[in-house]
């Protein structure tokens, strides 16, 4: 019997658009955690400067992403000072870069 690989353990259990989804918002839930450990914000002191509750930063830390969409995400990131672009090349294909606005003024 051959191995089967998945793009990720989402992949396992969900359907691919829905497993993808969610490792897109896992890696940006790992990224906004990084960024509130890095800055050394508290829960509540990361809720207060990203304008949501202390409980939705929990989740986040907890990576409890059913609980957000990408586009909540995004407006956490655009609070932490990253800028996002989507670029897309054709009907077919499209890409999405996030960068801190400090990196892109250097």
């Amino acid at each position: 019997m051959a191995l089967k690989f998945y793009d990720s353990p989402f992949h396992v259990t969900h359907t691919e658009k829905v497993a993808s989804k969610m490792a897109m918002k896992v890696d940006l839930s790992i990224m906004i955690s990084q960024q509130i450990r890095e800055r050394g914000w508290t829960q509540v002191e990361a809720a207060s400067e990203l304008a949501v509750s202390q409980a939705r930063i929990s989740q986040l830390k907890n990576a409890k992403v059913e609980n957000f969409t990408i586009d909540a995400m995004f407006d956490i990131l655009d609070h932490l000072g990253f800028r996002s672009i989507v670029k897309v090349d054709s009907v077919h294909r499209a890409s999405i870069s996030i960068s801190d606005n400090q990196a892109l003024a250097v």
